[in-house]
């Protein structure tokens, strides 16, 4: 249930109890007897002022919780498309969930032709076994970096280097996030040092 909600069901019961009492106490019973009936009433409008200030702070804090997230959330996209090297994350199976458009064009695709494939359909076949067993080191908690051959659409390679890291959630491994930087850039970066 997600914050604030039962305390919102309880305040709307309160008040439909609250308009109950009041249309019985107008309706239905003697002035003389009114004040054993009214105090419910009383008792229950003390409550729902009671609950009414900790429901705003509580739903207000929510809403305050939600706009952080969906403004941390932005940055980060925000920041991982900044970057001119390829940034991957993939789920527990190995399947890309996220690429920036510095890997997509990389591979000659778009972000969302990438999504929900795997690395092997991008990987040279000959490269598998060295991802294999990145993936393996991953999920066993470590980082790995290694070469390997992207094949791109038109048949052309590119040679890369990936560094990978375990994606951890809630004290467990839920994928990896890797790091993607052509070989020729990196000649290019230890030629120009």
């Amino acid at each position: 249930m997600r914050p604030g909600q039962l305390e919102l069901r309880v305040a709307y019961v309160l008040f439909a109890l609250l308009i109950l009492e009041s249309f019985l106490v107008a309706l239905l019973v003697p002035r003389p007897q009114a004040f054993v009936v009214i105090l419910p009433v009383l008792a229950t409008l003390g409550v729902a002022a009671w609950l009414a200030p900790q429901l705003v702070r509580l739903l207000r804090g929510h809403r305050e919780l939600k706009e952080a997230y969906a403004q941390e959330l932005h940055f980060t996209r925000q920041l991982m498309e900044s970057v001119e090297h390829g940034l991957t994350v993939a789920d527990e199976d190995g399947r890309f969930v996220f690429v920036n458009r510095a890997y997509a064009r990389m591979l000659g695709l778009t972000p969302e032709r990438v999504l929900g494939r795997t690395p092997f359909e991008f990987t040279v076949r000959e490269d598998h076994a060295a991802l294999r067993d990145a993936r393996e080191q991953r999920l066993a908690g470590t980082s790995s970096t290694y070469r390997t051959r992207l094949r791109r659409p038109d048949g052309s390679l590119l040679e890369v280097v990936i560094t990978g890291s375990p994606r951890w959630h809630a004290g467990r491994i839920v994928g990896n996030v890797a790091a993607v930087v052509p070989l020729r850039e990196l000649r290019d970066a230890d030629d120009g040092a």
